[in-house]
C-alpha cells in the first residue's frame, strides 16, 4: 500500500450501512482509496469527528437537506478536526448541498444526478436546485457519475467543461458475482427506495401480467419507503408469489441478484442506476426504462423501454424470460461489461488522478 499522501473529508448524507447509492459510493471510497494514498474520513448523519448519534434538527421535510443546513454551521469545526487537504461531497437529490466553499483546502463534488435532471423547473424545488447549481459552480472540480449528468451541470447550471469529469460508480465485482444460471433461478426483482419515482407500482403491475404467463415465476422487492405498506398489499392478493422484503442486509441483497432471472429497473430517472450494475455484476440481465442516467447503459447485458409504456416493458420481459439463449447473452454481456467499465479498481484510480489534479492545482496556486 503506498503512503497516504492526503486526508480527504468525505462529506455525505448516507453512510454504512447504506441506505442508498450513495451509501454504497461513499463506504467504497473509504476502503479503496488509501490502497492509492488517500486517508478518507467520513462526515455524515450518522458519523462526525466528534462520534455517532449526534442529533441533526429536523428543520424540513427531507433529511438531507436538515444534515446540509447542519453542516452549514459546522464546516469550520470539522475542518478543526479533521484537517483535511481535501474535502469532497456527495450531491444531487438526497445528497448534501453546500451553501459555501468549505474552509482552507479545495473542494471536489460528485454529481449522482442533478436537481434539474429529477425535477425539470418545478417551483417546489426551483431553489434547491439554485444552491446545488452555485455549490457546482465554486468547487474546484465535479465529478459526475453519467454523461447525462455531466450534461446537465453543463448546459442547466453553466458549470465549465474543463471542470468536469465523467468516473461512474464503482461495483465490487467480488461481492457481487454470479451464481447459476438461466435454470436456477426464478425471481423477477425490484431494488430501490419504494417512492413514486423508482417505479414500483409499474413493476408490480408487470408481475401481475408476467405471473400468468409464467407459473413458476416468483418477484421480490427489496427497499423502504412510503410506499411500503402499498406493496405488501400487492403482495397479499398475489398469493405468496410475490415477496416485499423490506430494507434487506448486503449479504441478502446480494444472494437477491443471484437467484434473479431479470432485474426491472422502471424509474423515471436515475444518476447512474447503481443497483442495476451490482445486478450485471451478479450474471443478472436488467430491464429498464429509457431515462436519463440508465440510458447511459444501454447495451451490455441492458434493455431499456420507453418510460410509461406498460406494454413495452411487459413485451421485453417476456421476451428476455422465455428465450434462455437470449438471457444468457445478456447475462455474459452485462458481467463483462461490470468487469471492464465498472470495477472499483478502475474507478478509485480514475478518482485518485482528479485527487492529485485538484491538489497539484492548488499547491502551483499557493506557490
Amino acid at each position: 500500500m503506498p503512503a497516504l499522501t492526503a486526508t480527504v473529508a468525505l462529506l455525505s448524507y448516507d453512510d454504512v450501512p447504506p441506505i442508498g447509492g450513495q451509501g454504497r459510493y461513499a463506504g467504497a471510497l473509504e476502503q479503496i482509496m488509501p490502497k492509492v494514498g488517500f486517508q478518507v474520513e467520513l462526515v455524515t448523519a450518522r458519523r462526525t469527528p466528534w462520534g455517532p448519534g449526534l442529533r441533526i434538527p429536523k428543520r424540513t421535510r427531507r433529511a438531507p437537506l436538515d444534515f446540509s443546513l447542519w453542516l452549514r454551521r459546522r464546516l469550520p469545526e470539522v475542518a478543526t478536526a479533521l484537517r483535511p487537504e481535501l474535502w469532497h461531497a456527495l450531491g444531487g437529490p438526497g445528497g448534501v448541498l453546500l451553501f459555501r466553499h468549505p474552509p482552507a483546502a479545495p473542494l471536489i463534488y460528485t454529481a449522482n444526478h442533478t436537481y434539474r435532471t429529477a425535477h425539470g423547473r418545478r417551483l417546489a424545488t426551483r431553489p434547491l436546485g439554485s444552491i446545488e447549481a452555485r455549490a457546482y459552480r465554486f468547487s474546484e472540480h465535479v465529478i459526475s457519475i453519467s454523461p447525462s449528468t455531466a450534461d446537465s451541470l453543463a448546459k442547466d447550471y453553466a458549470v465549465p467543461r474543463d471542470k468536469i469529469s465523467v468516473i461512474p460508480v464503482g461495483i465490487d465485482t467480488e461481492w457481487f458475482s454470479p451464481a447459476g444460471g438461466f435454470e436456477e433461478r426464478d425471481t423477477l426483482l425490484f431494488v430501490g427506495r419504494l417512492v413514486p419515482i423508482k417505479g414500483v407500482p409499474q413493476f408490480i403491475a408487470a408481475f401481475r401480467q408476467l405471473s400468468q404467463k409464467f407459473p413458476g415465476l416468483r418477484a421480490e422487492i427489496c427497499g423502504d419507503g412510503p410506499l411500503l405498506q402499498a406493496a405488501q398489499t400487492a403482495a397479499a392478493s398475489l398469493g405468496g408469489r410475490l415477496l416485499v422484503r423490506g430494507r434487506v442486509s448486503e449479504a441478502e441483497l446480494a444472494q437477491a441478484y443471484r437467484r434473479s432471472l431479470l432485474m426491472v429497473v422502471p424509474s423515471r430517472y436515475e444518476g447512474l442506476g447503481v443497483v442495476a450494475l451490482e445486478a450485471m455484476a451478479s450474471g443478472t440481465p436488467v430491464l429498464a426504462t429509457d431515462v436519463p442516467g440508465l440510458t447511459d447503459l444501454k447495451g451490455g447485458g441492458v434493455v431499456l423501454v420507453p418510460l410509461d409504456d406498460g406494454p413495452a416493458l411487459l413485451a421485453a420481459a417476456e421476451s428476455i424470460l422465455s428465450d434462455r439463449a437470449r438471457w444468457e447473452e445478456l447475462s455474459a454481456e452485462a458481467r463483462q461489461t461490470v468487469a471492464r467499465r465498472f470495477s472499483w479498481e478502475t474507478v478509485g484510480l480514475q478518482i485518485a488522478e482528479v485527487y492529485r489534479s485538484v491538489l497539484g492545482s492548488r499547491a502551483s496556486q499557493v506557490a
